[in-house]
């Protein structure tokens, strides 16, 4: 074992095959790159669907993609093929429209059975992190996108110059402020205007 090998064998703890050690040097490498900002945030993930983060679980036949079908959008954004353009993370919160695990093909994120779905929770989120305090910018994306793996310094200024607003500005959880905002977040969140005004209406009048 060269010094390499055992330098990434005291990092894991354990012992490692040779394919381990490749995954392992492979993972370091990604997230020292991602920590340059030479990669997406995990949330803001691009890529097709692939092992890392999908599963063969299948999906149900009143699935409704974002384009009206009901297939599995593998190349979209991964907010947009799981209908969560916020890219919430899976909890046990019971979400109206929520994919049961064993129909959730993503292995870290909440999915919903139509776009509409997705959009709603997103209102719901950010409308009770304004409601108990997190009522700034800064204080809303740095716990909807932590440091940790995003460039949380550089979203935030995204979202206030979409809001016009101040780092200090206190938020209200009004109609137009929650449009703005899940405008904003779902643009930064897959790279692309995916959340339409009818949509966002839709989705409020469910709230």
């Amino acid at each position: 074992m060269d010094k390499k090998q055992k330098k990434i064998l005291f990092i894991s703890g354990g012992v490692l095959t040779t394919g381990a050690i490749v995954t392992t040097v492979l993972l370091v490498r990604r997230r020292n790159r991602r920590k340059r900002d030479l990669l997406p945030p995990s949330g803001s993930d691009t890529r097709p669907a692939n092992i890392l983060t999908t599963n063969n679980n299948t999906l149900p036949p009143n699935f409704q993609n974002w384009n009206g079908g009901n297939t599995y959008l593998s190349n979209a954004p991964r907010g947009i093929r799981n209908n969560n353009p916020g890219n919430l993370i899976y909890t046990k919160i019971k979400w109206n429209g929520k994919l049961p695990k064993e129909q959730n093909k993503d292995r870290r994120f909440e999915m919903f059975i139509a776009p509409v779905y997705g959009v709603r929770a997103m209102i719901k989120d950010l409308k009770h992190d304004i409601e108990k305090g997190k009522n700034t910018v800064p204080a809303l994306i740095e716990e909807y996108a932590p440091k940790f793996e995003n460039n949380t310094a550089a979203y935030i200024n995204t979202v206030c110059k979409d809001l016009k607003v101040s780092k200090t500005a206190k938020l209200l959880p009004t109609k137009n402020t929650l449009r703005l905002l899940v405008l904003s977040i779902a643009r930064v969140e897959n790279g692309g205007n995916y959340v339409s005004n009818e949509l966002f209406d839709r989705a409020y009048s469910m709230i």
